[in-house]
């Protein structure tokens, strides 16, 4: 329910995975709308859409990872969600920290399943450096 409250706050980004188990904290992976993206192929690294619109000046997700905008738009999503009672319950399902990933999850990229399920363990172990 947090991860859909995040994206329901932040309609730029694609998709958003919280990693939790074995951790101090929550934490949240957040990918951001590519072109080219269809969940079969992670797309390129240009923005499209809404992400083009958060800051006009950032048009590529290496871009958006650097960005105070981008960074203060996702945080405040965050906020939103851990403020909600019905999707955050208590301070230990309270998200702490996030990440923005170079590309949006796939099939290819072995995240998501033929059916576009997120690989939740696939997408964890591919992404723990972060």
């Amino acid at each position: 329910p947090i991860e859909n409250k995040i994206k329901e706050m932040c309609p730029a980004l694609s998709n958003v995975m919280m990693v939790g188990d074995h951790r101090k904290y929550n934490v949240v992976v957040v990918t951001l709308k590519v072109k080219g993206a269809d969940g079969e192929n992670p797309g390129s690294n240009d923005l499209m859409g809404l992400a083009t619109e958060v800051n006009p000046d950032v048009t590529t997700t290496f871009e958006a990872m650097k960005d105070a905008k981008w960074k203060e738009y996702i945080l405040a999503g965050i906020t939103a969600a851990n403020k909600d009672q019905t999707v955050c319950p208590n301070n230990a399902s309270k998200v702490q920290k996030f990440v923005i990933l170079p590309h949006d999850f796939s099939i290819q990229t072995g995240e998501l399943t033929p059916s576009l399920k997120l690989r939740r363990a696939n997408a964890a172990e591919t992404w723990k450096v972060q």
